[in-house]
Formats: C-alpha cells, sequence, structure tokens
C-alpha cells in the first residue's frame, strides 16, 4: 500500500497543502519550514497520536479550530479531523482495515539508541514490543502498580504487604523480559536472513556476521526471588526495589568489543537503521501489514559516505520511506522531492 497523496489543513504551519508521495519522497527545507510536521501529519494519520506532542489541539494552526488530514492509498481517501473541544472524527478508515499501515518514525532520538541511558534503551525494545503484542503494554503498566506498591510496603515496614508484592513483581518481571529478549531475538535472525546475505558492503556483512547483544534482565544471577531475598535489608532501609524488570538493559557489541569502540558515531546510528528496517520487516511478515518509514533529518552526524550507505540500506526495503532533510540530497534511490 502507497501513500500516494496528503493534503493538510489547518495542521501546524500549514493552512491548505497538497502534497504528492512516491516510494522514496525527500522532503528538503530551512529549519522551521515543516518538515517534521509533515511526517507528523502522515504519523497522526495512521495511529491518531502525535510522536511530538500530547496535547491534540496544539497541531492547530494558531488562527483556526480546526485541522484536517486527508490521505489517498492507493486511490483510496480517508480523513482524519479534530475540532477544537470536539473528538477525533476519522471518515472512511472502516472501508479498508485490510490494507492497514504502520509508521515507523526514526530520528536522531532513536537512531542514538546506542549513546542513550538505559532507561532510553527500554523505552526503544518496548516500543518494538508494542507493535507486536498487544497485551505488552497492559503487562508493563501492571507492573510498574506493583513495583509502587511494593515499594510503599517497603516504606511502611508492612512485611505481610512485601511479600504479596514481591511473588508478584517477580512473575511480573520474569514476563515482560521473556517478551523483551524474544523481540531482540527475531530481529536479529531477521537482520541474518532477510539483510545480511543481501548487502554489498564487505564492511557491514562483517559488522552484522559480529554482532551479539547481551541482555541483562535487572538482576544478577537466574532467580529473581534469591536476588529479592538477598537485597530485602537494602531495600527496606532505602524504600524500594533494586531489581526487577525496570532495571532491564542491554549491550551490543560487534567482533567482541563494545560498539561504541568499533564504529564511529555515524556507523552507529546506520546499525540502528538497519535494526529498524528488520524489525519493519519482521512485522510486515508477522502482521501482514505495510510500513511507512518516516525518517527525520536522516542527514544528521553522516557524512557522505554514510549518508550514501545509509539510503542504500533504506532501498533494502520494499516499503515506503518519507525522508527530511536540511538540504536537498542527490541520489538514485530518491524517487520524489519536495521543496518546502
Amino acid at each position: 500500500m502507497l501513500l500516494r497523496q496528503l493534503h493538510l489543513l489547518n495542521f501546524r504551519s500549514f493552512k491548505d497543502a497538497l502534497f504528492d508521495l512516491k516510494k522514496t519522497s525527500l522532503i528538503y527545507g530551512e529549519n522551521g519550514t515543516g518538515k517534521t510536521s509533515l511526517i507528523e501529519a502522515i504519523h497522526f494519520s495512521l495511529k491518531a497520536k502525535s510522536f511530538r506532542t500530547s496535547s491534540v489541539n496544539a497541531m492547530v494552526k494558531n488562527d483556526s479550530n480546526f485541522f484536517r488530514i486527508s490521505t489517498n492509498f492507493h486511490d483510496q481517501k480517508r480523513i482524519i479531523e479534530k475540532k477544537v473541544g470536539k473528538a477525533i472524527h476519522k471518515l472512511n478508515y472502516e472501508n479498508f482495515p485490510k490494507y492497514d499501515c504502520l509508521p515507523l518514525l526514526l530520528n536522531n532520538f532513536s537512531l542514538r539508541f546506542l549513546e542513550q541511558n538505559k532507561d532510553e534503551r527500554r523505552v526503544f525494545i518496548d516500543y518494538f514490543l508494542f507493535h507486536v503484542k498487544q497485551e505488552h503494554l497492559d503487562n508493563l503498566k501492571r507492573f510498574k502498580k506493583i513495583l509502587l506498591s511494593r515499594n510503599k510496603a517497603l516504606r511502611e515496614e508492612n512485611k505481610n504487604q512485601i511479600s504479596i508484592w514481591t511473588k508478584l513483581l517477580i512473575e511480573s518481571s520474569e514476563q515482560i523480559n521473556k517478551d523483551r529478549e524474544q523481540i531482540v531475538k527475531k530481529i536479529l535472525e531477521n537482520l541474518e536472513s532477510n539483510i545480511l546475505n543481501r548487502l554489498e558492503n564487505k564492511r557491514w556483512k562483517n559488522i552484522l556476521s559480529g554482532l551479539q547483544i547481551s541482555f541483562f534482565p535487572g538482576w544478577k544471577g537466574e532467580s529473581l526471588e534469591n536476588v529479592l531475598r538477598a537485597d530485602y535489608e537494602e531495600d527496606l532501609l532505602k524504600g524500594y526495589t533494586k531489581s526487577g524488570a525496570h532495571k532491564f538493559d542491554l549491550e551490543i557489541k560487534v567482533l567482541g568489543e563494545s560498539s561504541g569502540n568499533i564504529l564511529s558515531r555515524g556507523e552507529q546510528k546506520l546499525l540502528i537503521l538497519l535494526t529498524f528496517l528488520s524489525f519493519g520487516n519482521y512485522l510486515e511478515d508477522l502482521q501482514n501489514k505495510q510500513i511507512i518509514y518516516l525518517i527525520d533529518d536522516l542527514p544528521s552526524e553522516l557524512d557522505e559516505k554514510n549518508l550514501n550507505l545509509a539510503l542504500e540500506f533504506l532501498a533494502l526495503s520494499s516499503s515506503q520511506k518519507i525522508i527530511t532533510s536540511v538540504n536537498k540530497i542527490e541520489n538514485k534511490t530518491i524517487e520524489h522531492l519536495i521543496d518546502l
């Protein structure tokens, strides 16, 4: 399924703008011209959710009281509209659910995954899981409630409540981390089966061949029950839980070394780009849905060589790609240019 056309009315800085799109489109222009707003509109049209704000009304143009996003997927049109003070209204969405499409956002925040702290890496992995297992979000919410309750019981030194919440914390932690490890395993398998064998660049074939991911589930050793028992006095003294799924982290190694010791910053960005492509491919096969990659400011921190490699990697995917850049990019893989 291809998004062929996007029509914006009173969305952000756009009063009335119509954009034709192709399989690989580049949106370029100076900062403040609306490049990110354009891919935000695509994202909102597909998920009824912005990646920039939790306030839908904030996306309404200042001099208006509504916005409307109209999309054309293979000549099938649908509209999503928001009036200030009213609920989101969708038109024609129910007519073609089988052609449903999922947006995957790649921006400098996500592409700096290897440089982020462990809290952000957990968000990154959970972002993948939200798309694969609908119950994962509910599992996370349940875990957070359990964790808060155990911490409250620790501060109150309520041994009976501590015992109850400890048991639930163990069960919840083990399930969440099982799901996290499973999705990373699937992404790695897909990297090998669908991307590694199609790469022509020898250095990157070598990088992916030597890629390793080690997990820290959030506790040392196999048994969280034993760890919590050993941590009990310290947890009681500090009033919070030291070990559990909330401490999950992972480390990516290349050829036995930390990725930061082997790869430049630009190459680390390329590695995460390949990871996103692998996940998108896996998701398409799993759910039989089309992916649209929304790639904001792709050239940032990439020299000409790595930028060309990024575009070469993106060309491995048959999915639609909408890319933004401050500058115009001359590359044979780009089919359509939009100058803002």
